[in-house]
Protein backbone atom coordinates (compact mmCIF):
# COMPACT_ATOMS: atom_id res chain seq x y z
CA UNK A 1 0.00 0.00 0.00
CA UNK A 2 1.53 3.22 -1.14
CA UNK A 3 1.23 6.46 1.11
CA UNK A 4 3.22 9.51 0.49
CA UNK A 5 4.22 11.66 3.24
CA UNK A 6 2.03 14.14 2.54
CA UNK A 7 -1.02 12.15 2.78
CA UNK A 8 0.00 10.77 5.88
CA UNK A 9 0.32 14.13 7.38
CA UNK A 10 -2.61 15.31 6.09
CA UNK A 11 -4.04 12.19 7.90
CA UNK A 12 -2.03 13.09 11.04
CA UNK A 13 -3.96 16.95 10.81
CA UNK A 14 -7.33 14.90 10.45
CA UNK A 15 -6.78 12.17 13.11
CA UNK A 16 -5.32 15.21 15.57
CA UNK A 17 -8.72 17.23 15.18
CA UNK A 18 -10.58 14.31 15.82
CA UNK A 19 -9.40 14.14 19.30
CA UNK A 20 -10.47 17.83 19.91
CA UNK A 21 -13.73 18.81 22.03
CA UNK A 22 -14.29 22.38 21.65
CA UNK A 23 -17.29 24.46 23.45
CA UNK A 24 -18.01 28.30 23.38
CA UNK A 25 -20.80 29.91 25.74
CA UNK A 26 -22.05 33.07 25.18
CA UNK A 27 -24.35 34.74 28.49
CA UNK A 28 -26.06 37.74 27.20
CA UNK A 29 -27.58 40.87 29.43
CA UNK A 30 -30.18 43.43 28.24
CA UNK A 31 -27.65 46.05 27.83
CA UNK A 32 -25.58 43.59 25.45
CA UNK A 33 -23.27 42.97 28.01
CA UNK A 34 -21.91 39.79 29.39
CA UNK A 35 -19.93 36.66 29.81
CA UNK A 36 -17.85 34.67 27.04
CA UNK A 37 -16.10 31.01 27.48
CA UNK A 38 -14.27 28.88 25.70
CA UNK A 39 -12.58 25.65 26.03
CA UNK A 40 -10.34 23.04 24.35
CA UNK A 41 -9.73 19.08 25.15
CA UNK A 42 -7.21 17.21 23.15
CA UNK A 43 -6.38 14.05 23.53
CA UNK A 44 -3.79 12.30 21.63
CA UNK A 45 -3.31 9.39 23.21
CA UNK A 46 -5.92 7.15 20.71
CA UNK A 47 -3.72 7.93 17.99
CA UNK A 48 -0.43 7.44 19.07
CA UNK A 49 -0.42 3.79 17.54
CA UNK A 50 -2.22 3.91 14.42
CA UNK A 51 0.24 6.52 13.55
CA UNK A 52 3.31 4.20 14.46
CA UNK A 53 1.34 1.70 12.21
CA UNK A 54 1.18 3.79 9.50
CA UNK A 55 4.74 5.15 10.03
CA UNK A 56 6.29 1.76 9.13
CA UNK A 57 3.78 0.81 6.29
CA UNK A 58 5.51 3.80 4.74
CA UNK A 59 8.71 2.30 5.58
CA UNK A 60 7.61 -1.01 3.71
CA UNK A 61 7.14 -2.69 6.87
CA UNK A 62 4.58 -4.92 7.99
CA UNK A 63 3.06 -6.33 10.89
CA UNK A 64 2.67 -4.64 14.74
CA UNK A 65 5.01 -1.28 15.63
CA UNK A 66 7.64 -2.24 18.21
CA UNK A 67 7.25 -0.96 21.98
CA UNK A 68 10.12 1.51 20.55
CA UNK A 69 8.27 2.82 17.52
CA UNK A 70 5.69 3.24 19.51
CA UNK A 71 7.43 5.58 22.20
CA UNK A 72 8.65 7.37 19.20
CA UNK A 73 5.26 8.17 18.19
CA UNK A 74 4.04 9.28 21.17
CA UNK A 75 6.83 11.82 21.46
CA UNK A 76 6.24 13.17 17.91
CA UNK A 77 2.51 13.71 19.11
CA UNK A 78 3.89 15.17 22.29
CA UNK A 79 5.92 17.72 20.08
CA UNK A 80 2.81 18.11 17.73
CA UNK A 81 1.08 19.36 20.78
CA UNK A 82 3.65 21.62 22.33
CA UNK A 83 3.45 22.89 18.73
CA UNK A 84 -0.10 23.34 18.69
CA UNK A 85 0.22 25.75 22.19
CA UNK A 86 3.45 27.58 21.74
CA UNK A 87 1.80 30.88 20.38
CA UNK A 88 -0.62 30.89 23.40
CA UNK A 89 0.12 33.01 26.29
CA UNK A 90 -0.67 31.13 29.40
CA UNK A 91 -0.44 33.57 32.04
CA UNK A 92 -3.37 35.41 33.10
CA UNK A 93 -1.71 39.31 33.32
CA UNK A 94 0.04 38.58 29.82
CA UNK A 95 -3.92 37.33 28.45
CA UNK A 96 -5.04 40.51 30.01
CA UNK A 97 -2.67 42.38 28.45
CA UNK A 98 -3.84 41.34 24.45
CA UNK A 99 -7.25 41.75 25.29
CA UNK A 100 -9.29 44.48 23.26
CA UNK A 101 -10.08 47.22 25.07
CA UNK A 102 -14.25 46.24 27.12
CA UNK A 103 -13.08 43.15 27.31
CA UNK A 104 -11.66 41.36 30.43
CA UNK A 105 -9.92 37.96 31.55
CA UNK A 106 -12.52 36.60 34.55
CA UNK A 107 -10.83 32.87 34.55
CA UNK A 108 -8.72 30.87 32.64
CA UNK A 109 -6.85 27.68 32.99
CA UNK A 110 -4.37 25.47 31.04
CA UNK A 111 -3.33 22.09 32.18
CA UNK A 112 -1.34 19.48 30.30
CA UNK A 113 -0.71 16.07 31.35
CA UNK A 114 1.06 13.22 29.59
CA UNK A 115 -0.61 13.59 25.57
CA UNK A 116 -3.91 15.22 27.44
CA UNK A 117 -4.49 18.92 27.27
CA UNK A 118 -7.07 21.62 28.64
CA UNK A 119 -7.54 24.98 28.43
CA UNK A 120 -10.29 27.37 29.54
CA UNK A 121 -11.00 31.38 28.83
CA UNK A 122 -13.87 33.04 31.49
CA UNK A 123 -13.97 36.84 29.59
CA UNK A 124 -16.21 39.88 30.24
CA UNK A 125 -17.68 42.39 27.96
CA UNK A 126 -19.57 45.58 28.25
CA UNK A 127 -20.66 44.60 24.56
CA UNK A 128 -21.06 41.98 22.44
CA UNK A 129 -19.20 43.25 19.28
CA UNK A 130 -15.78 43.01 21.09
CA UNK A 131 -15.87 39.23 21.46
CA UNK A 132 -14.60 39.43 17.24
CA UNK A 133 -11.36 41.05 18.66
CA UNK A 134 -10.13 38.96 21.05
CA UNK A 135 -6.86 37.42 19.91
CA UNK A 136 -4.72 35.30 21.86
CA UNK A 137 -1.65 34.53 19.61
CA UNK A 138 1.65 35.74 20.80
CA UNK A 139 3.13 39.03 19.14
CA UNK A 140 6.17 37.29 18.52
CA UNK A 141 5.98 33.81 17.32
CA UNK A 142 9.49 33.02 16.00
CA UNK A 143 11.05 31.86 19.10
CA UNK A 144 14.35 29.70 18.71
CA UNK A 145 12.86 26.99 20.66
CA UNK A 146 9.55 27.09 18.24
CA UNK A 147 12.29 26.70 15.07
CA UNK A 148 14.58 24.28 16.56
CA UNK A 149 10.89 22.25 17.69
CA UNK A 150 9.35 22.71 13.74
CA UNK A 151 5.79 22.12 13.06
CA UNK A 152 5.59 18.82 14.45
CA UNK A 153 2.85 16.18 12.40
CA UNK A 154 -0.53 17.26 12.40
CA UNK A 155 0.03 21.04 13.34
CA UNK A 156 -0.13 22.57 10.32
CA UNK A 157 -2.64 25.71 10.41
CA UNK A 158 -3.92 27.95 13.21
CA UNK A 159 -4.71 27.07 17.05
CA UNK A 160 -8.49 27.80 16.97
CA UNK A 161 -8.36 29.15 20.45
CA UNK A 162 -6.23 31.96 19.08
CA UNK A 163 -9.32 34.14 18.03
CA UNK A 164 -11.77 31.58 20.14
CA UNK A 165 -14.77 34.27 18.42
CA UNK A 166 -13.32 36.34 15.56
CA UNK A 167 -16.11 34.74 13.25
CA UNK A 168 -19.15 36.03 15.59
CA UNK A 169 -21.49 38.44 14.12
CA UNK A 170 -24.26 40.53 15.99
CA UNK A 171 -26.74 42.38 13.61
CA UNK A 172 -29.23 45.08 14.71
CA UNK A 173 -32.30 44.52 12.83
CA UNK A 174 -34.00 47.55 15.19
CA UNK A 175 -36.42 45.49 16.99
CA UNK A 176 -34.84 43.00 16.41
CA UNK A 177 -31.27 41.88 16.56
CA UNK A 178 -29.11 38.67 14.90
CA UNK A 179 -26.33 36.41 16.20
CA UNK A 180 -24.46 34.47 13.68
CA UNK A 181 -20.99 32.38 13.82
CA UNK A 182 -19.86 30.00 11.53
CA UNK A 183 -19.36 26.45 11.75
CA UNK A 184 -16.01 25.87 10.77
CA UNK A 185 -14.67 22.73 10.14
CA UNK A 186 -11.18 22.12 11.49
CA UNK A 187 -10.33 19.42 9.39
CA UNK A 188 -12.09 19.91 5.92
CA UNK A 189 -8.50 19.95 3.75
CA UNK A 190 -7.37 17.30 5.46
CA UNK A 191 -10.78 14.82 5.28
CA UNK A 192 -10.15 15.16 1.81
CA UNK A 193 -6.81 14.23 1.39
CA UNK A 194 -7.77 11.47 3.51
CA UNK A 195 -10.94 10.61 1.63
CA UNK A 196 -8.27 10.02 -1.42
CA UNK A 197 -5.92 7.78 0.43
CA UNK A 198 -5.65 3.75 -0.02
CA UNK A 199 -6.71 2.54 3.52
CA UNK A 200 -7.71 -1.14 4.78
CA UNK A 201 -11.18 -1.84 6.08
CA UNK A 202 -9.30 -2.07 9.54
CA UNK A 203 -7.56 1.22 8.75
CA UNK A 204 -10.89 2.70 7.60
CA UNK A 205 -12.68 1.40 11.27
CA UNK A 206 -9.90 3.28 13.18
CA UNK A 207 -10.00 6.29 11.68
CA UNK A 208 -13.46 6.36 11.98
CA UNK A 209 -13.19 5.97 15.83
CA UNK A 210 -10.73 8.34 16.23
CA UNK A 211 -12.86 10.78 14.19
CA UNK A 212 -15.84 10.44 16.42
CA UNK A 213 -14.19 12.00 19.40
CA UNK A 214 -14.59 15.60 17.60
CA UNK A 215 -16.66 18.17 19.17
CA UNK A 216 -17.36 21.40 18.51
CA UNK A 217 -20.23 22.63 20.65
CA UNK A 218 -21.88 26.56 20.65
CA UNK A 219 -24.05 28.05 23.77
CA UNK A 220 -26.14 31.21 24.28
CA UNK A 221 -27.87 31.90 27.24
CA UNK A 222 -30.47 35.52 27.23
CA UNK A 223 -33.14 36.64 28.26
CA UNK A 224 -34.24 37.92 25.19
CA UNK A 225 -37.33 36.53 23.18
CA UNK A 226 -36.21 34.14 20.91
CA UNK A 227 -37.88 34.61 17.43
CA UNK A 228 -36.47 32.03 15.51
CA UNK A 229 -33.12 30.01 15.40
CA UNK A 230 -31.81 26.96 14.08
CA UNK A 231 -30.17 25.31 17.22
CA UNK A 232 -29.92 21.73 17.70
CA UNK A 233 -32.04 21.85 21.15
CA UNK A 234 -33.55 24.45 23.94
CA UNK A 235 -32.47 24.11 27.23
CA UNK A 236 -34.28 27.12 29.06
CA UNK A 237 -33.03 30.08 28.32
CA UNK A 238 -29.97 28.13 26.44
CA UNK A 239 -29.96 27.57 22.99
CA UNK A 240 -27.27 24.73 21.87
CA UNK A 241 -25.12 23.88 18.86
CA UNK A 242 -23.13 20.71 18.79
CA UNK A 243 -21.68 19.47 15.83
CA UNK A 244 -18.97 16.41 15.27
CA UNK A 245 -17.40 16.47 11.79
CA UNK A 246 -20.34 14.01 9.97
CA UNK A 247 -22.87 16.27 9.80
CA UNK A 248 -20.34 19.01 9.25
CA UNK A 249 -19.24 17.28 6.22
CA UNK A 250 -23.14 17.58 4.80
CA UNK A 251 -23.19 21.02 5.60
CA UNK A 252 -23.51 23.37 2.65
CA UNK A 253 -20.69 26.13 2.13
CA UNK A 254 -23.81 28.65 3.17
CA UNK A 255 -25.09 26.03 6.04
CA UNK A 256 -21.67 26.36 7.70
CA UNK A 257 -20.81 30.23 7.10
CA UNK A 258 -24.69 30.41 9.26
CA UNK A 259 -23.67 27.68 11.20
CA UNK A 260 -24.94 29.56 14.62
CA UNK A 261 -28.36 31.76 13.62
CA UNK A 262 -31.01 33.19 15.92
CA UNK A 263 -32.66 35.92 15.99
CA UNK A 264 -34.38 37.71 19.44
CA UNK A 265 -36.76 40.38 20.06
CA UNK A 266 -35.24 43.23 22.24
Amino acid sequence: MKKTAAAALGLSGLLLAGCFDIEQTLTLEKDMSGKAGYSMKLDMEPMVGFMARMKRSMEGKEGDPTPEEIAAAKQEMLASRKSQTKDMPVDKKEIAKQLPKGVTLLDSSVKEEGLGMAMSFLFGFDNVSKLKEINLKKPETETKEAQEMGPGPGAEGPNPAESPFKGLQVVDEGDTFLVISPAENPVAEQSEQASQMELSPEEKKQVQEMLGNLRVAFKITTPFQIVEHNAHRKEGNTLVWEYNLDNMEKMTPEQLAQGVRVRYKK
